[in-house]
């Protein structure tokens, strides 16, 4: 009984191989090899994989299925990415099994629990529709997710269940060149509609925003994705779950952001060497979870 509701630090690994992948990533663009773009989003899907696993499932009795969807994820030869998410999505079966049986409630987020089959279907179709359908993908849980922190740093309303079909259509939507401001313009407005919005967390809301609607105008709509939405995204939900003691301490990372996104058009090593130190702030301001306490744990040292 104990292993079966007793969590691990399921994550850590996940976000070392998201590094690794983003790292390389780097260099293939660098180096002017062709795997830039497939590097990157192994990477970010890590870490989709990681952070679902260590909210909703991280229980120790889910070990194998852990380990298998790491390795399959880890792997760079296509269709592994496709299998991996097919095992994430008997992870999430059987852990809601487990949920339904011991008798626990909870708002349903439908959102985040599509979001392993989003992905599965995202790298099906991949080869047919290129990166643009794996952007979709990863929308499903960066919106699911996030309610959850903009209700407590900015004072939105949360909405679960039915309520949030209208986002699935404006995810499905994003498949559409230049939509994506659009899908992101609507999930704020539904967000925050007849809520009492506060000032905390608004910088990530407004240069999300503003990165994307630059795309419409400026193109890299799939760097505005990543720049403005992936990362922003990822790093605000990881950092307030994992570190919330830190989380105020965030506010240079949408800026830093930004001016990669912007200095793609002017210089694209001096882009990189912006994300790399948002990413580098923001893996120190998570640190506390990457010691071996924290592994066995699931929770940041800082609270030992």
């Amino acid at each position: 009984m104990k292993k079966a509701i007793e969590p691990w630090g399921v994550n850590i690994p996940f976000i070392i191989l998201t590094i690794i992948y983003w790292s390389l990533g780097g260099i293939s663009l660098a180096e002017g090899l062709p795997f830039h773009p497939y590097f990157m989003m192994i990477g970010a899907y890590s870490l989709f994989f990681g952070m679902l696993l260590r909210l909703f499932f991280p229980a120790r009795k889910y070990f194998p299925l852990h380990i298998l969807s790491l390795v399959l994820i880890a792997i760079p030869i296509y269709p592994l990415q496709a299998i991996a998410s097919l095992s994430l999505i008997f992870n999430e079966l059987w852990g809601l099994k487990d949920v339904i049986h011991y008798g626990s409630k909870f708002p349903i987020n439908l959102l985040v629990l599509a979001s392993p089959f989003s992905s599965l279907l995202a790298w099906s179709f991949y080869p047919y529709l290129g990166y643009s359908i794996l952007m979709v993908g990863l929308l499903f849980y960066l919106f699911g997710i996030n309610i959850g922190v903009f209700t407590a740093t900015v004072g939105a309303k949360p909405k679960f269940g039915i309520k949030q079909l209208p986002i699935f259509i404006l995810i499905i939507l994003t498949i559409y060149h230049n939509f994506l401001f659009f899908s992101l313009l609507g999930y704020f407005v539904w967000l925050f509609y007849n809520s009492k919005i506060i000032k905390n967390g608004l910088s990530v809301v407004f240069v999300s925003l503003f990165i994307t609607l630059a795309s419409i105008f400026l193109g890299e709509e799939i760097h505005a994705f990543a720049l403005g939405i992936m990362a922003m995204f990822f790093f605000n939900c990881i950092i307030y779950s994992t570190s919330r003691y830190n989380y105020s301490k965030a506010y240079p990372i949408p800026y830093l952001l930004l001016i990669s996104y912007f200095f793609r058009f002017i210089n694209i090593e001096i882009s990189g060497i912006f994300f790399i130190i948002s990413t580098l702030y923001f893996l120190y301001l998570i640190k506390d979870n990457f010691t071996l306490k924290s592994l066995k744990t699931g929770l940041s040292s800082k609270y030992f």
